[in-house]
């Protein structure tokens, strides 16, 4: 299975959310699917295309993007690891219906996770607590925790046969969650490095890690694809 690949360490000039919005509308049935991996220099929001509606933009405090997929807020860290999936709904591999792909998905990051020492469990929740504050406020199908608490959000979209998914994956909880939420809910999230006892990882790591999971499963990755 060919997939293209595009490394954190390449930056759109678009915008992560704005980056991701143009994969998907510019894939076609028989590309390869593409996996990427970002992160924020600073904290940032990233809101749900339909929650952004709701609120009032001018009243956030921090910098923000819009997702092209749904969900709640997140707030990601400087820590944090993003992830986006671009393919068909047919792969093999990633695909099927939105419950079956996004559990395949979050198998693989499983898979990768465990191979670092975090001893990641599923999430049995049938409901995406659309009525919660924020994406880690609630637990919805088959995300993954560590020690009980989440530990990975993500969010789906489709356009006829094709979907994108986009992820974050907290290595650590950043301060401003409790500072946006006002500590409310916050004991429900943890980052793959609140156990000291165990050694933490980077994002480099992360990163390693999943894409090698993801060849494990039977990918070829094509040489790094250079975003503009």
């Amino acid at each position: 299975m060919n997939w293209r690949f595009i490394p954190s360490s390449c930056e759109p000039t678009l915008g992560q959310m704005a980056y991701d919005a143009e994969l998907f509308r510019g894939f076609k049935p028989g590309h390869p699917p593409i996996l990427r991996f970002f992160f924020f220099h600073r904290p940032t929001l990233t809101l749900g295309r339909l929650e952004a509606k709701r609120l009032d933009l001018e009243q956030l405090s921090y910098p923000y993007e819009i997702r092209p997929t749904g969900g709640r807020m997140v707030l990601h860290g400087v820590d944090d690891l993003c992830y986006s999936i671009t393919a068909s709904v047919t792969d093999p591999l990633v695909g099927g219906t939105l419950l079956e792909s996004y559990r395949k998905i979050s198998v693989l990051l499983a898979y990768a996770l465990r191979g670092q020492g975090r001893d990641v469990k599923f999430s049995d929740e049938k409901h995406p607590g659309l009525e919660k504050s924020h994406c880690f406020s609630a637990l919805s199908f088959a995300e993954l925790t560590l020690n009980g608490k989440k530990v990975a959000g993500g969010a789906q979209a489709r356009e006829g046969t094709v979907f994108l998914q986009q992820g974050v994956i907290l290595l650590s909880v950043t301060p401003g969650w409790r500072t946006l939420f006002s500590g409310k809910e916050d004991g429900l999230m943890a980052g793959l490095n609140n156990d000291s006892f165990l050694p933490p990882l980077s994002r480099v790591d992360l990163e390693h890690a999943v894409t090698a999971a993801f060849e494990e499963a039977g990918v070829q990755f094509e040489k790094p694809f250079i975003p503009v």
